[in-house]
């Protein structure tokens, strides 16, 4: 019984954590696509951990798609956490570069592509993207995708 003790810890602070992150952002699994009821359509294309110009990082790559029946303006943002509990694990590129414009016809998708600091391959990652329309059509969408980085 004592060892199975820091199984049932560690599936109880995972399941808070998960909990707190729900309740504070929309929260996916990294192998589903989310799709908001007004048609933009999110999913989590790829998650890897590698080295970048001699920094150990962890790389996401996002398709958005626009299921609306007009073009969006969005703006992305995003951020990274890792561990259990969450901890930041520094800002993303697209942070470090104010985040990013994207413009999408109605029907048509795009990939993002995002990275940030990594402390060593096979971590949680939770990583949160928002997305800011600027047409004022659509309104502010975050969505938080979980998912290990190898």
């Amino acid at each position: 019984m004592r060892r199975f003790a820091p199984r049932i810890a560690l599936t109880l602070v995972i399941l808070f954590v998960v909990l707190v992150l729900a309740a504070r952002h929309l929260l996916v699994p990294a192998n589903r696509s989310f799709e908001y009821g007004d048609g933009i359509r999110l999913q989590l294309l790829s998650i890897s951990h590698e080295d970048v110009d001699g920094q150990e990082r962890v790389t996401w790559g996002v398709e958005v798609i626009n299921g609306t029946d007009g073009p969006l303006d969005l703006s992305l943002s995003s951020t990274c956490r890792h561990a259990v509990p969450p901890l930041e694990s520094g800002p993303s590129d697209l942070a470090e570069r104010n985040g990013e414009e994207v413009s999408l016809s109605a029907g048509l998708a795009t990939d993002v592509a995002d990275s940030c600091p990594s402390p060593r391959s096979g971590s949680w990652w939770v990583y949160t993207l928002t997305l800011e329309d600027e047409t004022g059509g659509v309104g502010s969408r975050t969505v938080t995708f979980t998912g290990r980085a190898h």
